[in-house]
């Protein structure tokens, strides 16, 4: 189906070069080009004189100067036109649907295999996993320091984080543990910024 839908693009935007086919050569070069031009314009002289809206003088001089240059244009030498751009047209238009199509012939994509939904999951246990080793060792070191130091404020934070990574969301216990910890952290504590962020993201930037 794609390559039918291909197709019919590619005919739909080389159709204007058909209609260059169509045109016929008329003037082979710039001499046959200008003696039409000044042939016209003698004819529009003319045509003025009959119908009153120039006089004889002006007429005759008009006249004069056209032909002046009607013969300079067809005493000049110029080569014929050379080339016909007709063959090369229509190469094109073979040539488009023909490249199209060949960059979609087997062998001739680059293939990008999606990731197994298998590999994702054995991925995400072993994240899973990690967490909750370290929520565990976290809780274990929690539980031997004094809840109200510098130390367990940091450890309070770090907690609270991978409880939130393990839940995919900031959970009440996780909250708790973000103002825990911000409640003693020092005034340069790298984890502080972390404990303001989080505490703002999960009651909507009220502190």
């Amino acid at each position: 189906m794609i390559l039918l839908i291909m197709l019919g693009v590619v005919l739909l935007l080389t159709a204007p070069l058909l209609f260059a086919l169509r045109r016929p050569r008329t003037l082979r070069n710039r001499r046959e080009a200008a003696l039409a031009l000044h042939r016209a314009q003698l004819t529009e002289l003319a045509r003025d004189r009959e119908d009153g809206r120039i006089g004889e003088a002006e007429y005759k001089a008009a006249r004069l100067e056209v032909e002046r240059r009607l013969l300079a244009a067809d005493s000049s030498a110029m080569p014929d036109m050379g080339g016909d751009a007709r063959p090369l047209l229509i190469a094109t238009i073979i040539a488009l649907p023909v490249a199209a199509f060949a960059l979609y012939l087997p062998g001739k994509t680059y293939n990008v295999p999606s990731e197994p939904h298998a590999q994702w999951m054995t991925q995400e246990k072993a994240v899973q996993t990690r967490l909750t080793q370290l929520i565990t060792l976290l809780r274990a070191h929690l539980a031997s320091v004094d809840p109200n130091s510098v130390d367990a404020s940091q450890g309070q934070a770090y907690l609270a984080e991978a409880l939130s990574e393990q839940a995919g969301t900031i959970t009440p216990e996780a909250l708790a543990l973000f103002r825990q910890s911000l409640a003693h952290a020092p005034a340069g504590a790298s984890w502080r910024p972390l404990d303001e962020q989080r505490i703002a993201q999960a009651t909507g930037g009220s502190p």
